[in-house]
């Protein structure tokens, strides 16, 4: 029995000692993390996380299966981490806060920064400058030099409404080979071909070696601007062997980055800087205004407003949209700091927001006018006025704004439309054939012996495949001073190496290289082109390296010969694309609500923007309330509740995830299985056949109440979002969660994209104390269970 107490006694202090232990680290490694967004797409979260990163967020990424997270903070406050998470919000961010809990000891005071934490130290100290605006551009993947001379290129652009503050420089992150042998290697940092600094490498560290190198303005340019890191890399005394010694590597890290600060340079008065300030396309939040519109806009109105939206997303086709329409009555004074573009008619001048042109207004029965006056409290902000009484005119000012030739010609801060501008019908040109020039690209020279390099990008859309005979040809030209039986071209398509061939110095000076798209490729929106030199000079000498200019040439004539079948079906794996033909909108309608408030213009102006992206010319679109919607061979796009747009309702029996007999909730199917009082906060994304047309599509973007559209817009407006779309048929809940289902069967499998689930985190040991806890008594109850049967069985022998 005195055992028996004994080892009671060792388990209450076994239990004892692991309650304090679980106090004790919960208490003093708990920490907070807010994660603001999940990423498959690294251009995209490359793009997020320099936007973080400029405004000085404690950002950083985290690799998980099937993508990339990204946090802010280790916060030991909840409250910091709330607050932390209101800021990103306000950024458009979609956050969580996640509790963290850690053995890790603390870390000493003295430890030093990553290169990456620097830079947000470095962000952050310089945005103490309300004026100046920062623009971070990092490099998307760690680049590897190698052999003994070697180099890579950046490239960043500079906005021509950018004053360049003194400030600029080039954070270089970088690894090299640890065998140093050879003393005078070297690293020479290039901007637009001027040597700005050298320096050598022999005395920098092995790994994440950082060198900052101050980036001269007077040598920036408008436009694009190239740095070319240039090395003379030895790792031995033997030359010969470090050409081809695979130890002889430098590696430019991703952690890279180009800081440029800047201030906006002011407007200058006119029409013709249209969009600017209104939109600022190298800016990482661009648009800089607010739309407004009559409290109870007409038609004409909201579609003026909705070309503007548009025109937007047309001109920043690789950055999300943040567009913000109000109505009149929002618009409490014009003392807001901000820009303003307003849509009216002479009849709406009684409102404050036309103090600064009252009475000054022309005849507008027949015309439209386009005057651009200064904020009266902040001469650097202006208002952009568009009006006229005359729907046909109204509709054609803002029309005339989307047109660059158009809006050079307004030389003043007026300007009257009183007739249909006639366009000149470009010709016609083969939409199946598309070159480096169409896409931006000039002549590609590269220069260097031994293997060099060019990439290219190009985007297709969603809803098309490429045909069997697609192919991309290749014009190149390169010196006649290589070794003709060594030097090669090798081009790959996706990483996929498709043809190489031995260069000739016969057809030097214009040879070509044809290659055919693989069946696997056909299918992708998205081909990256990659041509890959090995230039050997002839006679060339490792111990002499005396040698002529080596150079090969990638013509802007490339040709991308991409005959294209629609896919079949209507997919929203295939939005926005499915709306888009022959480079702008295809007859689109959107049907709004009756009673129509910001909260829906602003949703219908970012997707329609988020449309804008894929578009060359914006016409083609019209909007109606819902109530007015009557028999039409357009695509139709419709936005509301059943309560608020009356067309959900007549439509309800055409969607495949219906409403119920009250419109309080959506009816639970075979294919989309919702629980009762869940299927009352979700809302939906539908696309199916128009009524109206067989041959037309109709997306339904609906819920029972107006405020659980928020989540449907951001799918259908954000490149990050977007991705994740498939099927025919979404629901939505108010955390984000998207559930797709497949209502018509594919007779072929669409492009795939990954939906986007709830934030789940693996469960750890030394991350549950509870846990702990439970094991430990669980353990121990069964040992003492165990040992009580044993000296039971023996006193009863």
């Amino acid at each position: 029995m005195k055992k028996l107490i004994c080892v009671i006694a060792v388990f209450f202090i076994v239990l004892n000692s692991s309650f304090a232990f679980a106090q004790s680290v919960s208490a003093q490694n708990t920490y907070y993390v807010v994660q603001a967004g999940f990423y498959k797409d690294a251009t995209i979260l490359m793009e997020s996380y320099n936007l973080l990163k400029a405004k000085g967020f404690p950002v950083y990424k985290f690799a998980v299966a099937g993508g990339t997270r990204l946090y802010v903070g280790n916060y030991k406050e909840r409250k910091t981490a709330e607050s932390a998470a209101k800021q990103l919000e306000a950024l458009g961010f979609e956050t969580l806060i996640l509790t963290q809990k850690s053995t890790a000891p603390t870390l000493p005071k003295t430890t030093s920064l990553s290169p990456a934490s620097a830079a947000s130290l470095e962000v952050s100290k310089t945005m103490k400058n309300e004026k100046s605006q920062v623009k971070n551009i990092f490099i998307p993947e760690d680049v590897t030099i190698k052999g003994i001379f070697g180099s890579h290129s950046l490239f960043f652009f500079i906005d021509e409404n950018w004053q360049l503050n003194d400030n600029c420089f080039f954070e270089l992150v970088f690894n090299q080979s640890q065998i140093k042998n050879y003393k005078n290697s070297t690293l020479t940092v290039l901007l637009n071909d001027v040597p700005i600094k050298s320096f050598a490498l022999s005395d920098k560290d092995n790994y994440q070696a950082a060198e900052k190198i101050l980036l001269p303005k007077d040598k920036i340019v408008k436009g694009y601007n190239t740095i070319k890191l240039s090395t003379y890399h030895r790792i031995t005394e033997e030359p010969c062997m470090d050409y081809v010694n695979p130890a002889n590597w430098l590696t430019v890290c991703k952690e890279s980055y180009i800081h440029i600060e800047y201030e906006g340079i002011p407007d200058t008065f006119g029409v013709n800087n249209y969009p600017y300030p209104y939109l600022k396309v190298s800016d990482d939040q661009p648009v800089d205004c607010i739309i407004v519109v009559p409290d109870n806009p007409d038609d004409a109105q909201i579609t003026a407003a909705l070309t503007i939206a548009a025109d937007f997303g047309k001109r920043i086709p690789y950055s999300n949209t943040d567009i913000k329409v109000e109505c009149y009555t929002d618009i409490k004074s014009i003392s807001k700091d901000a820009n303003f573009i307003v849509i009216g008619n002479s009849s709406d001048t009684e409102n404050e927001i036309f103090d600064p042109i009252r009475g000054t207004l022309p005849d507008l029965k027949n015309a439209a006018i386009i005057k651009e006056v200064k904020l009266p409290i902040d001469e650097a902000k202006r208002i952009l006025y568009i009006l006229s009484d005359n729907d046909e005119m109204l509709l054609e000012a803002a029309r005339s704004l989307t047109l660059d030739n158009i809006v050079l010609q307004m030389k003043t801060n007026t300007q009257l439309i009183s007739s249909k501008i006639e366009e000149e019908k470009a010709a016609e040109k083969n939409s199946d054939i598309i070159t480096l020039k169409d896409l931006g690209y000039e002549d590609t020279v590269i220069k260097g012996i031994f293997y060099q390099q060019a990439t290219f990008s190009i985007n297709l859309p969603k809803n098309c495949q490429l045909k069997e005979d697609s192919f991309i040809n290749i014009p190149l030209r390169y010196t006649g001073a290589l070794d003709f039986d060594k030097s090669s071209v090798t081009v790959y398509l996706n990483n996929i190496p498709l043809a190489s061939k031995l260069l000739s110095e016969k057809e030097a000076e214009e040879d070509e290289i044809k290659v055919k798209i693989p069946a696997e490729l056909r299918d992708s929106d998205l081909l990256e082109l990659k041509v890959v030199f090995y230039l050997e000079p002839y006679g060339f000498d490792c111990k002499n390296l005396r040698y002529g200019e080596i150079w090969a040439l990638i013509s802007k004539d490339t040709t991308f010969n991409f005959p294209r079948e629609i896919a079949e079906g209507r997919y929203l794996e295939y939005y926005p694309d499915i709306f888009i033909k022959n480079g702008s909108l295809d007859d689109t309608l959107l049907v709004l609500p009756d009673k129509i408030d910001k909260q829906y213009l602003t949703m219908a102006s970012n997707i329609v923007a988020f449309m804008g992206h894929n578009i060359k010319d914006v016409k083609n679109l019209s909007a109606v309330k819902g109530a007015e919607l009557a028999a039409t061979d357009a695509n139709m796009i419709v936005i509301g509740t059943p309560k608020d747009n009356a067309a959900i309702k007549d439509l309800n029996d055409k969607l495949y995830i219906k409403f119920d007999g009250k419109f309080e909730k959506f009816e639970s199917s075979p294919k989309m299985a919702l629980i009762e009082g869940y299927n009352k906060n979700l809302a939906s994304i539908q696309l199916t056949t128009s009524p109206f047309n067989g041959e037309k599509h109709l997306m339904v973007i609906t819920a029972p109440k107006e405020e659980n559209l928020t989540a449907a817009e951001m799918y259908l407006k954000d490149f990050t979002f977007n991705l994740k779309l498939k099927g025919d048929a979404a629901v939505i809940d108010s955390d984000g969660d998207i559930y797709t289902a497949y209502f018509v069967k594919p007779s072929q499998a669409p492009k795939e994209k990954t939906a986007q689930s709830s934030p789940t985190e693996k469960t750890r040991l030394q991350d549950n104390p509870q846990f702990v806890i439970y094991l430990i008594f669980f353990i121990m109850l069964i040992i003492i269970s165990v040992y009580v049967l044993i000296i039971i069985s023996r006193s009863k022998e």
